[in-house]
């Protein structure tokens, strides 16, 4: 089978002007529900390759539906029509963009918690089903981060886990589900964003791992991914002073990740795409006419830049430019002309032969996906079952966002009312994501008045208040801890606290939970 860089350009292509070939490159975003006449009029000067859907972009279903069929009416109208691409990141858990109006999927993390292959593919195939009935034909997911650096703010529960071989088993069989249903695939963040520090969106960060630690460990992942046929990858804004042959470049720029690495050592053939360009780590660091070339350059074929047009506008004259003055061969641009076509082709060959999951299914999928997640990991006080006889204090901090890269600060949680319907006696109060000492006191003195405490911690080991709260409860009365958010909360909290980890702020993994903590009540 001939690569996308030998395969001849197919007739369609050759009638496209090399604007429009550098435009069909670029995926932008849309600023609101709409496609708007800015848009509109933007697509007819250049016909960009792909929209990325975002949060702002979503009300409800029949909205979405009717800005998909607008958008791809925009593209067909182009002079040279060709496909348009599509795609959004759906993953589960803190980034779920359809929750509104379907079923709430529980995060990777959750789904690590139970190591289990067979329910990564139900997940993949589940927020396949969505998107396939949404009419979104790419999903920019699976996350193949190996969360290495447990404080690190970005990835945490987007990641399946710490260990690489747990992440690749998981992440392979994710895609499976996802194709099954319908939906093609990226792997991100290629080499691995989950052991540094910091946060791509804000400021460019760096790794200082080795080759030969990167192959040991986070690419593990891509390297099964790519065995399992996954269609893209994108690249992450991390330099990695340690690998000279990157020249201090970010991954995403760099041809030695880009094309030496990822294309001729791992042999991946699918189209590699950069991170948005428009994040913190690359547009304050390089100048947007530079930014797009350096990208070519490096060998992407996506160029993703979702936010602000005269950016966007800036970065491909940069493209025109270099081509138009030899620094960039046009041969390179129909080389991803070329592997855009191919990758076109696999998603309509994934629509053709898709089997989702039945729409009137996913209720009852979802919640026996997330049974198989949830886990009650120490029960030293022998807490549960809870008792109907008992009357507890039921403390959460307030939901708030976690990165940008994190929609979840919006919801209310349902657990009190589900623990309620099972007969439990409680009263809740809600707290500040990382209390004072003021506030600890005051929750702690609250406490006297019940029987036990059950505690939901988001990220305690990051928010210190948290942790302090539950010493300071455990010495008063007996305390459940429920963990919301990362694992590594257990090591923060009281050894003699009882401990469940969801790792998911689904009502799905909720309800899970009060079936665990109440197993003889009622159905809620």
């Amino acid at each position: 089978m001939e690569t996308a860089a030998s395969c001849p350009q197919s007739e369609s292509n050759t009638r496209l002007s090399l604007e429009e070939k550098i435009a069909r490159m670029c995926v932008i975003g849309v600023p609101g529900p709409y496609i708007d006449e800015e848009t509109s009029h933007r697509f007819g000067a250049y016909p960009f390759g792909g929209l990325g859907i975002f949060p702002h972009n979503i009300e409800s279903e029949a909205q979405l539906k009717e800005w998909i069929a607008s958008a791809i009416q925009l593209s067909a109208s182009t002079p040279n029509p060709k496909p348009l691409y599509l795609s959004i990141d759906e993953e589960g858990g803190s980034l779920s963009n359809l929750k509104d109006f379907y079923p709430y999927m529980p995060s990777n993390r959750a789904v690590g918690l139970a190591d289990n292959e067979r329910i990564a593919h139900e997940q993949g195939k589940l927020i396949g089903s969505q998107l396939h009935a949404v009419g979104i034909p790419m999903n920019w997911a699976p996350v193949l981060d190996v969360n290495t650096n447990i404080d690190n703010p970005v990835v945490g529960i987007r990641s399946f886990g710490e260990d690489p071989s747990t992440v690749a088993r998981l992440g392979a069989a994710y895609i499976a589900g996802m194709h099954e249903a319908g939906v093609a695939c990226t792997a991100k963040h290629f080499p691995g964003h989950g052991q540094v520090s910091g946060d791509s969106h804000i400021d460019l960060q760096t790794c200082e791992l080795d080759l030969d630690q990167l192959l040991a460990g986070p690419l593990l992942p891509f390297q099964k991914a790519i065995e399992a046929g996954v269609d893209s990858v994108m690249l992450a804004h991390i330099v990695f002073p340690a690998i000279p042959e990157s020249q201090g470049l970010p991954a995403s720029l760099s041809y030695y990740f880009a094309t030496e690495l990822l294309r001729n050592k791992l042999g991946f053939q699918g189209v590699i795409c950069t991170d948005d360009i428009e994040m913190g780590a690359i547009k304050n660091n390089y100048e947007p006419a530079k930014i797009g070339v350096m990208a070519v350059l490096a060998g992407n074929d996506r160029i993703l830049m979702c936010h602000t047009p005269q950016f966007q506008d800036e970065v491909m004259a940069g493209i025109v430019k270099a081509v138009r003055e030899g620094v960039i061969p046009e041969e390179r641009i129909d080389e991803s002309m070329a592997r855009i076509d191919e990758l076109h082709a696999k998603m309509a060959s994934y629509r053709a032969s898709a089997s989702p999951v039945p729409r009137e299914q996913w209720k009852e999928r979802i919640l026996v996906l997330a049974r198989e997640t949830v886990k009650l990991t120490d029960d030293l006080q022998q807490m549960v079952p809870l008792q109907t006889d008992k009357r507890y204090l039921l403390v959460v901090p307030k939901l708030e966002r976690q990165s940008k890269a994190d929609n979840s600060d919006d919801e209310q949680l349902p657990l009190a009312g589900l623990l309620a319907s099972r007969g439990i006696q409680l009263t809740a109060i809600s707290l500040s994501q990382n209390p004072d000492a003021g506030e600890q006191k005051r929750v702690a003195d609250q406490a006297e008045d019940f029987d036990a405490v059950i505690q939901g911690t988001i990220n305690g080991h990051l928010f210190e208040g948290q942790a302090d709260l539950a010493r300071a409860l455990a010495k008063r009365k007996p305390l459940l801890a429920v963990i919301l958010r990362n694992p590594y909360d257990a090591e923060a909290l009281p050894e003699q606290a009882s401990k469940a980890l969801l790792c998911s702020t689904s009502d799905y993994s909720l309800t899970a939970l009060a079936e665990l903590l109440v197993p003889r009540g009622g159905i809620a």
